[in-house]
């Protein structure tokens, strides 16, 4: 059974939250939700996960999956890496733009900036936490209605999950 670690749903929850928060996890699991940057670790590196996207765009679903999915610890600032893709949407997590892709990169929230660009903070710009690079192609956590997008289009309904490979 796959396990939700990141859900949206509409814009009653604000996704602009500091640091320690997003470590904990905020919010109820059958509406909005991020189940906490802490307890994805601990899942993640006990066993080997996938992860998969489920995206509503213009009243069409989409998925996108990765094979593997982990995050790193805390001291590693819950570093994203991710492998092996398929869906009907596109690679979000590894574009083949440098600048675009997301895995490897580390976990930003607005009050810790650890995203690649030297003059910005993604995560303030876009209100949100996410796994950074340069501010572009999935802010599944930004502002709902306005910049909350996937590959570049607007995003009714956004769900991350997980579950262990057999």
């Amino acid at each position: 059974d796959w396990i939700v670690i990141q859900q949206r749903i509409d814009g009653s929850l604000s996704f602009n939250k500091n640091w320690i928060t997003y470590k904990l996890g905020f919010g109820n699991y059958n509406k909005n939700y991020w189940m906490g940057l802490e307890k994805i670790y601990q899942l993640t590196n006990w066993q080997n996960f996938r992860l998969r996207f489920e995206v509503l765009i213009n009243g069409v679903w989409t998925s996108d999956e990765y094979d593997h999915f982990k995050i790193g610890s805390e001291m590693e600032k819950y570093r994203l890496t991710v492998s092996g893709y398929s869906g009907d949407k596109c690679n979000v997590l590894n574009s083949t733009v440098p600048e675009y892709r997301h895995n490897g990169m580390y976990f930003s929230t607005p009050d810790q900036d650890n995203d690649l660009l030297a003059n910005w903070s993604c995560a303030s710009m876009t209100s949100s936490g996410n796994w950074f690079n340069a501010c572009q192609y999935q802010r599944v956590n930004s502002v709902y209605g306005s910049n909350l997008d996937y590959a570049y289009t607007r995003a009714t309904y956004i769900r991350m999950m997980i579950k262990p490979n057999p």
